[in-house]
């Protein structure tokens, strides 16, 4: 990463010697970690559509074993039903010892009943516990009637909607109508606890899912569903029409089932995202502040060349005439003292008069000496 950010700190123009805004880390830090955050939201989407796929795959699981294995519930009544119809109306204790076996079977079934033709309870498996509701007229019991008579109309199976057990607790009722050699003979109702029915095919099925069954608003079986789905995607409803009835089905991801499908990876992204916007907010600041001070030193070293070449110095002994100050070079030849110092360095002369010559020139010629000179004779600033 360090490599990275002084890569992107190159290719932005933070070198030596170039000059950058000092605002620019800022800007550059938040981008990363805009990008940071966008990034995490991405993965957290796409994470949230992965576990919503995975709701959904196990909710059209659900639903299908569901249906399947009602259906092959129901398909057994019309086994005994075609029985009844082929060979006409058994003895009782034949068919009590049938339903016997099919109680015994499906432990979900409160009771296997015969109804007939006037829609009265005749035989009833088993009787235990059943007793009150042998001889009864269903005729005075709306919603089972409705059922009875469009199976009747039907010559299809029809399950009641959910209704309240003689002996407790919410389920269905399934009635099989009977004809034989084409006439009614009544009907076979099975009394299905729909609690243990639902637990029963949804045994294994689904495991990390929360389940809630309802029809028509009112929840008849519910598994894991005390802790609702943490986000609203993860909630897939789905349908079961059967026979006469629809069974609106939720499902969501259970809170460990959770923990296993989430991924760390956004709040990584984010942890990452922000130490690196940091190290490139301190990566620009520090090339800045080396920016600068290779700035400045190469000014200082400039001007420390322009000063240079500005100066020449005399070194050693300088032999010089004592009477007509010429100096004498390294070859021996005798230049006058302006040639020498012009040759020698980036001086140069100009010529004028010292106050005391200027006083001699001046009563050599006759002329009174000016006041100025005078005055800087007096001063004595010369040797």
């Amino acid at each position: 990463m360090g490599l990275g950010l002084f890569f992107i700190a190159w290719k932005l123009g933070l070198r030596p010697g170039e000059r950058t805004p000092r605002w620019l880390p800022v800007p550059l830090a938040l981008a990363v970690v805009l990008a940071s955050v966008v990034l995490a939201f991405a993965f957290d989407a796409k994470q949230d559509q992965e576990i919503a796929q995975t709701v959904r795959a196990a909710s059209n699981t659900a639903t299908s074993l569901v249906s399947v294995r009602l259906d092959a519930r129901i398909r057994s009544l019309v086994r005994m039903e075609r029985r009844w119809a082929f060979s006409g109306r058994p003895a009782q204790a034949v068919w009590q010892d049938d339903a016997a076996s099919y109680c015994h079977d499906f432990p979900d079934l409160q009771a296997i009943e015969w109804i007939d033709g006037s829609h009265i309870i005749r035989w009833i498996v088993p009787l235990a516990g059943n007793e009150a509701k042998l001889n009864r007229n269903l005729t005075l019991e709306v919603s089972r009637k409705a059922a009875i008579e469009r199976a009747e109309r039907e010559h299809q199976p029809v399950i009641t909607p959910m209704v309240t057990l003689f002996r407790g607790g919410s389920g269905f009722i399934v009635y099989v109508p009977i004809f034989v050699k084409g006439q009614p003979d009544g009907f076979i109702a099975a009394t299905v606890n729909a609690q243990a029915c639902l637990s029963r095919f949804l045994d294994g099925v689904a495991p990390g899912e929360a389940i809630s069954l309802s029809e028509h608003g009112r929840v008849v079986f519910t598994r894991d569903a005390a802790t609702p789905a943490r986000n609203p995607d993860w909630l897939v409803d789905a349908k079961i029409p059967i026979h006469g009835t629809t069974w609106n089905v939720r499902m969501w991801p259970t809170p460990k089932f959770q923990k296993q499908l989430s991924s760390p990876l956004a709040a990584v992204v984010l942890c990452v995202g922000a130490l690196g916007a940091l190290l490139l907010g301190g990566v620009c600041f520090l090339a800045q502040r080396s920016s600068r001070h290779a700035s400045e030193t190469m000014l200082a070293n400039a001007a420390l060349k322009s000063a240079l070449e500005h100066v020449k110095t005399l070194e050693g002994l300088l032999p010089i005439c004592s009477c007509c100050k010429r100096v004498r070079d390294d070859t021996g030849y005798w230049n006058k003292i302006e040639t020498y110092i012009h040759t020698h360095t980036n001086a140069s002369l100009s010529h004028g008069y010292c106050p005391e010559c200027a006083a001699k020139t001046f009563e050599d010629f006759g002329f009174d000496v000016p006041e100025e000179v005078q005055a800087q004779l007096k001063a004595k600033n010369f040797e």
